[in-house]
């Protein structure tokens, strides 16, 4: 598979998205990579376990309310230390597609990043990401089916399921690299009521949900996520920790 190298965009200029979201050239594109013919994104069947239904917002795992916001304390091995914030835009359509979705805007230093979010079934899935840098629209990624984010119900402890990505990812000069032999991920909730001590408090209702990587060795991913704040812990690849949050009432 082709690994289009990030300096290509370099010598792309100024590339600016319009809105929330950007749009990219048309041409040599196949639709059929992003959406179904009718504009939509196909969501997974619900993954085997307890916990179905619709639970109250303030019990969420993942809170996706319009306002809502989280700050987290970064600690990378590249980059150092520095702090990201998230913030829920609110439910807009999805670039490129007929469909609708919340828009969750999370900003760093080098990097703003775009990405639109659905709950099904206790399920968080993404349909679309896009990276901003210095204002230009940098990279845009999407999947179908849509990509598994985490979980915002409740899930036993053992509770596990596997998905395999379709991803897309495009560039501002009209090159892509598109991931034909597709991702494959297992997820499994390790734990409940765990207790985690972040900046942001000490949790003891937390559910530690973890994704690993089949098909390629890279570091396992780790989420504490909690009731009603949602994400207060990440570890991998790089650790991300809580320091502060505002979880809005629908």
């Amino acid at each position: 598979m082709k690994r289009w190298r990030w300096a290509a965009l370099v010598a792309v200029g100024c590339w600016v998205g319009c809105g929330e979201g950007g749009s990219l050239p048309t041409q040599n594109q196949d639709p059929a990579a992003v959406t179904n013919p009718d504009g939509t994104v196909d969501i997974p069947d619900t993954p085997p376990g307890d916990g179905s239904g619709t639970p109250a917002t303030l019990t969420n795992l993942w809170p996706l309310t319009q306002g809502s916001t989280w700050t987290y304390r970064i600690d990378d091995p590249k980059l150092g230390r520095f702090e990201k914030r998230v913030e829920v835009l609110g439910e807009q359509t999805v670039p490129e597609t007929t469909m609708t979705a919340v828009a969750m805007r999370s900003t760093q230093p080098h990097l703003e990043e775009i990405s639109w979010q659905l709950a099904k079934d206790g399920v968080v899935y993404r349909l679309r990401e896009e990276d901003h840098k210095a204002g230009a629209l940098a990279r845009v990624t999407t999947w179908n089916p849509a990509a598994m984010k985490s979980l915002d119900q409740e899930r036993p402890m053992g509770w596990n399921v596997e998905s395999i990505l379709n991803e897309l990812t495009r560039y501002p000069n009209s090159s892509r690299e598109d991931d034909t032999d597709k991702k494959k991920y297992t997820w499994s909730v390790e734990a409940v009521n765990d207790t985690v001590t972040t900046q942001a408090g000490t949790f003891a209702n937390a559910i530690r949900l973890k994704r690993e990587r089949k098909d390629k060795n890279e570091p396992a991913r780790t989420y504490w996520l909690v009731p009603g704040v949602g994400k207060v812990k990440e570890t991998g690849e790089r650790t991300e920790e809580l320091i502060s949050y505002d979880v809005k009432k629908p």
